[in-house]
């Protein structure tokens, strides 16, 4: 008889073993186990949970004095026989082992083609790993096509807006001088998301969102406050109004709804807070990118080329991150929504943020707006000290980030990865040294560049289960353990360490 558990829930989600009677195992999270749980991600399971025994009479499982119990069917157990289709659980809520026997001498009725399909963990509407390996999208294409042609259409409009407004000459300056130096700028981010890079096409997808749909929607909405405004309150209050009240208002709206679409649509590549503030800084940088053309190309064409180099020093080298720092805010919120289980702070912390945002866009510009000569004062008193205290915090992100990733993969050396790979891992210039390696074998690289992902994917997998445990919660990352546990095992053989 073959006995054959099949693991619900936890970092072991989706797993089959199969044994061949008789058969004792133990489970838990100590090395020592046959069935081996994560020993930091599932702390509801004891080190020495329970021990599944066959006896004479049959298979029975027996707790080993565990902290959270072990049940059967849901019924808590110090000592149970087991019969076919039971399942025990580790714990109230903790994962659960789907307990089968099979004849040796006889097939399964599905394998033979004969009498019902038995229902398996795919059936009710678990972990199925054909499909979740290679989900079919429907219409993705389509949909695809469409926003390609929205954002051409925005792209249009724009040009167009600025080509109005500042002619042909105006808008090639403006346009250089402001896009040659945003690479720069989204490096810095690019150097923050170094251990869980983004996607890149989601990266581009932020600064787009940034760079045509929150412009042109704030160009617009700006454009027409600002007329009514100037018509009741006069050109110089109209002015004020607008920079203090709608701007902060539309802009952080429009940018902050981006950040939200990344973090409610993309949650497989929204880990933390500082992929909020990643995404919420491509956004930002999109839009200043954009607005920089306006603002560079209005200085040339009516003042000439000391009022361009005077503009330049103000937004590209006193604030080229000041919207970025804004709608960080956003991303802040929307991150720790991301990290944790409580409902009401996910529905909170977002808006929270975009106060937030909200209101340091307004402070900047109230003060630039109203304070002349005094502005370079309140910049060293006011926004040096808070950019600085902002880069400190996202520092702290990044070393966390490292730390989390250490933490989670340490049970793994030995059963999954080896010491040296666990080095490499867990160190961004280990990492950097071991891409160089092999920097002239194009497919060793890429399968490498794939290991070092997958096995970060699985760290932060691993770390979202343990905070959903500690809550009586569930996540969305628990069925992706398994299978970046397989994608890790097959990459080992290429990454030739």
């Amino acid at each position: 008889m073959t006995l054959i558990l099949t693991i619900q829930g936890g970092s072991l989600h989706g797993a089959r073993f199969r044994f061949e009677a008789p058969v004792r195992l133990t489970v838990g999270r100590d090395a020592s186990c046959d069935i081996r749980f994560h020993p930091t991600a599932d702390r509801i399971v004891s080190n020495l949970h329970a021990v599944f025994q066959q006896e004479s009479d049959g298979l029975y499982v027996i707790d080993q004095n565990s902290r959270n119990g072990t049940f059967v069917n849901g019924v808590r157990v110090q000592r149970a026989r087991l019969r076919n289709g039971d399942v025990v659980g580790l714990g109230p809520q903790g994962p659960q082992i789907w307990v089968q026997f099979e004849e040796a001498s006889i097939l399964p009725a599905e394998e033979a083609g004969v009498g019902p399909r038995r229902r398996t963990l795919a059936d009710l509407g678990m972990y199925h790993p054909d499909r979740d390996r290679a989900p079919l999208r429907q219409g993705r294409w389509w949909s695809l096509g469409c926003l390609i042609l929205l954002g051409s259409a925005l792209a249009f409009f724009i040009a167009g807006w600025i080509l109005l407004e500042l002619g042909f000459v105006g808008t090639l300056v403006g346009g250089l001088v402001a896009f040659l130096p945003a690479p720069l700028y989204l490096l810095l981010f690019l150097w923050l998301d170094r251990y869980d890079p983004e996607p890149a096409w989601a990266l581009v997808g932020a600064f787009a969102w940034g760079a045509l749909f929150a412009v042109v929607v704030s160009m617009v909405v700006n454009t027409l406050f600002g007329a009514v405004s100037t018509a009741l309150a006069g050109p110089e209050a109209g002015g004020v109004l607008t920079a203090v009240v709608s701007a902060p208002l539309i802009e952080e709206s429009t940018k902050g709804l981006g950040v939200l679409v990344f973090w409610f649509f993309l949650r497989r590549e929204f880990d933390d807070v500082l992929d909020g503030i990643v995404y919420a800084g491509f956004i930002a940088l999109g839009f200043a990118t954009v607005e920089n053309v306006l603002y560079y190309g209005r200085s040339f064409v009516q003042e000439g080329l000391g009022a361009l180099a005077a503009v330049v020093f103000l937004r590209g080298v006193l604030s080229p991150f000041s919207h970025a720092l804004f709608t960080a805010m956003t991303g802040i919120g929307c991150g720790i929504a991301r990290e944790t289980h409580r409902p009401a702070l996910r529905v909170f912390m977002p808006v929270v943020g975009w106060v937030g945002a909200g209101f340091l866009h307004a402070l900047w510009n109230l003060i630039g707006s109203l304070a002349g000569a005094f502005f370079f004062v309140l910049y060293l008193i006011v926004w040096v000290p808070l950019f600085l205290a902002f880069l400190g915090g996202v520092v702290y992100l990044v070393v966390r980030e490292g730390r989390i990733i250490r933490r989670m993969l340490a049970p793994e050396v030995g059963r999954l990865i080896t010491e040296a790979e666990f080095r490499v891992v867990g160190s961004f210039w280990g990492r950097i040294r071991w891409l160089l390696a092999v920097w002239g074998h194009p497919q060793k690289r890429r399968a490498r560049r794939h290991f070092l992902r997958a096995l970060t994917k699985l760290a932060f997998c691993y770390w979202h289960v343990e905070r959903a445990q500690a809550a009586g919660s569930q996540t969305m990352s628990l069925p992706r353990i398994p299978q970046l546990y397989e994608e890790v095992r097959r990459l080992r053989e290429q990454v030739g360490l």
